[in-house]
């Protein structure tokens, strides 16, 4: 018997159980129990390689080594990702069932070698099955060899990439891990040189691997510090992270995206890589962001701020850009709606005050024909009603703007229109919808609130004829358009609620398009304007459906 081999596989085992023994201590940390199980595997195996060498355990012919060494190789390189996967936390995360599915391929692995075997020695003659063996064997190993490679580069990239692992640890780890993967070219390569020379490679190989393993855990610090928190740790930001944000290449194709930006803009996340920015929020790097940008989303067109920086490699090449939007719509909404009232207050409010107390001190000083008097208490009649009214508006844009979120609930666009006919004008209003049901999914009571804004106003100036509703569907959702032949709304108000702002030259008149405007946008609609001939205007609520959302969520 050969004292080297002894005392080799001794130290192997004496150096395996430890590292095992320590990692016994971090069972529950990631990667802790296939690394167990890894070192011992290894550990086993070149105590085998050992026992047989010194003939304690008779084994037959170096070919049985080989296939036990081709066999064993299997579930070492399983064993190897399956710790890669868990230690770095890059990769699928290992449940029962994918252990399960590891487990199953080294099992055939194992059983299509021992056939090729079997056949190829003549021990057992498969006839077709063993030649069919030699295509599985090959497809089955390069699938064990290919994950193998897979947990190098892993394991590589953790430590030049991402920054997770020292370099010295991912150093180690890599030279173990081409060990594991390289043990067939060992077995395959022995076979030209010296009769035995395998199973003396394949050995130094084997206690090198497992040595390294079980030294590098018995020097500390392995399982405390994992390398699961660098890149876990941005990802966990990422998302944590409100605001959408999404990283393309330098094509502008989606590399990765947060749960916010794949919720807003209902991004299928399994075909991430054939959609582009462009597709999914029409942004490209030609974009002007200097500005708000109006996107349509799975919630229907919002406001974004859109910031973007350049993603390089260190080096000032230009790799991708990664996209943060930030939803600036109900901010927006809310400088609307203070603008308006800062307007009321300096002009509405206080001219009909003033015309008010006028009227009053003319009543009270002069003496008046009891004719007169009366049109002077119709006029302070009519401002106060007005002033009710534009307080109840008011009241009414606190609600819609103070509500945090739009009810999604089945809306009938016909039905709509026509309750709001019957509470507005009666035989004035006109609904004109299609024989089949426009129905949607939004909030029925803002839709309701923004078509009687418009039909009201409507009525208000419009003489005797009538007002028309159209209902109509629409590829995004519905649309109500209303018609009248009224003097129509000025360009300089049209040009308000579509640019959004107000100011000292131009601002609009009253409350009640503010509110259509704001309802619209609470919705995620839009409003367009048409002018009918002779006379006349047509104001068109494009609403989307919501329904896709809450699918979504």
């Amino acid at each position: 018997m050969d004292a080297g081999w002894i005392l080799g596989g001794v130290a192997v085992a004496g150096v395996c159980v430890a590292g095992v023994v320590r990692t016994a201590w971090h069972r529950d940390r990631p990667g802790a129990v296939p690394f167990a199980v890894l070192t011992c595997l290894l550990g086993t195996l070149a105590v085998a390689v050992s026992l047989w060498q010194t003939g304690i355990v008779p084994a037959g012919s170096t070919v049985t080594v080989e296939a036990l060494l081709l066999g064993g190789y299997a579930f070492t390189s399983l064993l190897w990702i399956g710790f890669v996967f868990e230690y770095t936390g890059r990769g699928p995360v290992l449940t029962t069932t994918r252990w399960a599915g590891l487990v199953a391929l080294g099992c055939l692995t194992v059983a299509s070698t021992a056939a090729t075997w079997l056949h190829e020695i003549g021990r057992v003659p498969l006839g077709t099955v063993g030649r069919v063996s030699y295509l599985a064997t090959f497809f089955l190993q390069v699938s064990v060899f290919s994950l193998g490679l897979l947990g190098v580069v892993l394991i590589a990239r953790s430590a030049t990439v991402y920054d997770d692992l020292s370099l010295p640890r991912a150093s180690v780890f890599t030279v173990a891990g081409l060990g594991i993967t390289l043990l067939p070219l060992t077995v395959g390569f022995g076979r030209l040189f010296a009769p035995g020379a395998t199973v003396r490679v394949a050995f130094l190989q084997l206690c090198l691997v497992a040595g390294l393993f079980a030294a590098v855990e018995l020097a500390g610090g392995l399982f405390e510090t994992g390398a699961t928190a660098g890149h876990l740790a941005r990802e966990t930001v990422l998302d944590t992270v409100a605001s959408p944000v999404a990283v393309v290449d330098r094509e502008n194709r989606l590399l990765d995206l947060n749960d916010a930006a794949a919720e807003t803009f209902a991004v299928d996340r399994t075909r991430l890589r054939k959609q582009s920015l462009e597709t999914v929020a029409g942004v490209d790097d030609e974009t002007d962001l200097s500005g708000p940008l109006t996107i349509r989303t799975a919630g229907g067109r919002r406001e974004f701020l859109v910031d973007r920086s350049a993603i390089d490699d260190g080096t000032g090449t230009v790799l991708g850009y990664a996209y943060r939007f930030r939803d600036v719509t109900d901010r927006k909404t809310r400088e609307q709606r203070l603008q308006v009232l800062n307007r009321i207050t300096r002009h509405n409010l206080r001219n009909d005050l003033d015309a008010i107390r006028g009227f009053a001190e003319t009543v009270r000083d002069e003496e008046l024909e009891s004719a007169e008097t009366e049109r002077y208490f119709e006029r302070i009649e009519t401002l106060a009603h007005g002033l009710v009214d534009l307080s109840s508006a008011i009241e009414r844009s606190e609600r819609l703007v103070s509500d945090p979120t739009p009810r999604r609930e089945r809306c009938d666009l016909s039905a709509v229109a026509e309750s709001v006919a019957d509470r507005t004008g009666g035989e004035r209003v006109t609904v004109d919808s299609p024989d089949d049901t426009v129905e949607i999914r939004s909030d029925p009571e803002i839709v309701g609130l923004v078509l009687e804004e418009l039909v009201t106003n409507s009525l208000e100036h419009t003489a005797d004829d009538p007002v028309v509703v159209a209902v109509k569907p629409s590829g995004e959702g519905g649309a109500l358009a209303v018609h009248d032949s009224g003097p129509g709304i000025p360009e300089h108000e049209r040009a308000v609620l579509l640019e959004g702002e107000e100011t000292a030259g131009m601002h609009g008149t009253g409350v009640g398009l503010w509110l259509v405007s704001w309802g619209v946008t609470r919705l995620g609609g839009r409003l367009s304007f048409g002018d009918r001939e002779p006379r006349g205007s047509t104001v068109t609520v494009h609403l989307p459906d919501l329904g896709a959302v809450r699918e979504h969520e």
